[in-house]
């Protein structure tokens, strides 16, 4: 193995000028000048060039002809090529040179890097100790993959960097993969008709099955009404055109709320229990913006008793359960510098203790640490790194919050109300997680998905800021809905039969979050989503409601069953997320294989 001495760090290029699209018109003009990709040397892409796995839309941009990938574990080189496409990296070996030992590698896909997934790639150079000097290109990935590449020439470095620039981050997320990728897919299958997973959530429907008031029925009982004021993204950017509120609440007065409310994200219905559990219901919002001084806002009063009333309009006499998912401390900064939190006469306010976006990134990236410094045959410190990655000490404090709502909800016949800072990132983990537990529909595979779209999607998760979709990761950067996935995994541990999916589906998820094969992730928001991207790309539900998919994730061991879950939060009861943490290991790939063995029995 060649090794030099010490290096010199460069940072990516993004095309001739440095600006965000300038590779991909550069690439283009090359592309139309040579008959298929860059022209020059180790990288010109002959005119029809593929592989065996390539999808619709996906074409080889750039080929590095001859270079080496460094495996760690045994030491060793791998020779082969590099593929470069407008979807992913691929190294490829020749036919029966991989070694037996490394087969596990091209067994979980681990030469096939999406660019979504990239994270960050630089170039080095470095003098060996016989004087040679030694190219190196680096990859590290979202999902702590890390591949060091030898290519012979800068030329090589240079094409496979403007590649990754034009075609992973070009700023723009309609020149990302997703676009192309529909073209021709609707294209192969045309006359195939699909479910539209872009219409699989439609709220009018699901405010319906909720027995809340809405246009398709009337439900007089009902202290709830579906509204359409913000059918023009007007009231609040960042929600979804369809909303539901108190039927006692006038739109003026709502009007008023949003402006109070941080980023106008004022109290609106997740889940109704409908007549059977007295109308009680789950509320989501962003904090308020009283600051220190106490600003007021009656009609955000208003609204909030209204909420605690309910159908028993005046009888009430149960507080309102406000749940602040913030630590408490966290909350009473928050409040200096101009938010708050709910100080109403008959709101009982309790903290979560769920850390922010930070404190997540942190902890999974310190998971993934733990995960790397296991070698094995080898004592190790596996339980001090998991234990000190506080990851599962955040998946508690989750799982608690919805553990309150939950038991509010089922044995006092109570709504409940929950907030973070800004309603988008620990609310929606909150909120999903208890409609999981709540509402069996959302444990079949098609609620599972709607509950995606509905909690996640359309009421403004950050997707593409969080997961540094088509743009590089900044300060805000955060696998927030990894952490959603684990939790639900821990929840399926618990009462397995009562999920119509398997747990495949959230690696899956997991996986196509990052790639930029969909449109589903590619936003921060509904109105984003539907002015941008909706036309113009697959809905990842589409693929995973086809019946030659859907069989492939669902759970043989299904039993329906109408009951709520409890979720037991102690921690003695998790367990660890081995397909998720291990998915690109010889350990993952053990498991991978006896989870096959087992649905292929059943």
């Amino acid at each position: 193995l060649r090794r030099g001495g010490s290096t010199t760090a460069a940072t990516p290029s993004s095309g001739s000028n440095g600006a965000p699209g300038a590779g991909l018109a550069s690439l283009a003009s090359s592309a139309a000048a040579s008959g298929g990709g860059p022209p020059g040397g180790n990288s010109s892409v002959p005119v029809g060039t593929t592989f065996e796995d390539i999808l619709p839309g996906e074409k080889v941009h750039v080929i590095v002809k001859s270079c080496y990938l460094v495996v760690a574990n045994p030491l060793c080189e791998l020779h082969g090529r590099l593929l470069v496409t407008n979807y992913r990296l691929k190294f490829q070996t020749p036919k029966g040179t991989l070694r037996e030992e490394l087969q596990w590698m091209r067994e979980v896909s681990y030469f096939d890097v999406p660019m979504g997934t990239i994270e960050d790639i630089k170039d080095e150079k470095s003098v060996t100790a016989a004087g040679a000097i030694e190219l190196k290109l680096k990859v590290s990935t979202k999902d702590f993959r890390t591949l060091v590449l030898l290519p012979k020439t800068e030329e090589d470095i240079r094409s496979t960097l403007q590649a990754v620039a034009a075609f992973g981050v070009p700023g723009n997320p309609t020149l990302l993969f997703a676009f192309k990728h529909a073209e021709a897919a609707w294209e192969s299958r045309s006359g195939i008709q699909d479910i539209d997973g872009w219409t699989l959530y439609n709220p009018v429907q699901e405010y319906t099955r909720m027995g809340i008031e809405t246009d398709l029925m009337p439900s007089p009982s009902s202290p709830w009404r579906m509204s359409k004021l913000n059918s023009d993204y007007g009231l609040c950017t960042t929600y979804p055109a369809v909303l539901a509120f108190p039927r006692n609440m006038s739109d003026q007065e709502l009007r008023a709320v949003a402006r109070f409310r941080k980023r106008g994200r004022l109290p609106s219905m997740s889940w109704c229990g409908g007549p059977e559990l007295e109308y009680a219901s789950l509320w989501r919002c962003s904090q308020t913006t009283e600051g220190l001084m106490g600003q007021k806002c009656n009609e955000d009063a208003a609204l909030v008793e209204c909420i605690r009333q309910g159908w028993k309009r005046g009888e009430a006499d149960r507080d309102l359960l406000v749940i602040d998912l913030r630590p408490w401390k966290s909350a009473w900064a928050n409040k200096a510098g101009g938010g708050g939190f709910e100080g109403y006469a008959k709101c009982r306010l309790v903290f979560g203790g769920i850390d922010n976006i930070h404190c997540v990134r942190d902890a999974w990236r310190a998971m993934g640490a733990a995960v790397a410094n296991v070698t094995e045959g080898e004592s190790g410190t596996w339980f001090k790194d998991v234990a000190n990655s506080s990851w599962y000490d955040y998946l508690g404090a989750i799982l608690g919050s919805c553990l309150k709502v939950v038991k509010e909800i089922l044995e006092h016949r109570s709504s409940v109300m929950v907030h973070c800072s800004d309603g988008w990132d620990r609310t929606a983990e909150a909120t999903s997680l208890s409609m999981l537990c709540l509402d069996p529909y959302y444990r079949t595979q098609a609620g599972f998905l709607l509950l995606i779209q509905k909690e996640w999607c359309s009421f403004g998760h950050r997707f593409r800021t969080r997961l540094a979709l088509g743009e590089p990761p900044s300060g805000e950067f955060s696998p927030v809905f990894i952490q959603w996935l684990e939790c639900v995994y821990q929840i399926v541990q618990y009462t397995p039969n009562a999920f119509e999916f398997s747990t495949s589906v959230l690696i899956r998820l997991a996986h196509e979050a990052f790639t930029n094969r969909y449109g589903t992730f590619l936003c921060d928001n509904e109105r984003e989503r539907s002015e941008k991207v909706s036309t113009f790309a697959l809905s990842f539900w589409s693929i995973l409601l086809r019946p030659e998919e859907s069989i492939t994730w669902r759970n043989p061991d299904y039993k329906p069953d109408r009951a709520a879950i409890v979720p037991n939060i102690c921690q003695a009861n998790y367990v660890i997320w081995e397909d998720y943490w291990w998915r690109y290991s010889p350990r993952g790939l053990k498991a991978q294989l006896a989870r096959t063995s087992t649905a292929a029995a059943a």
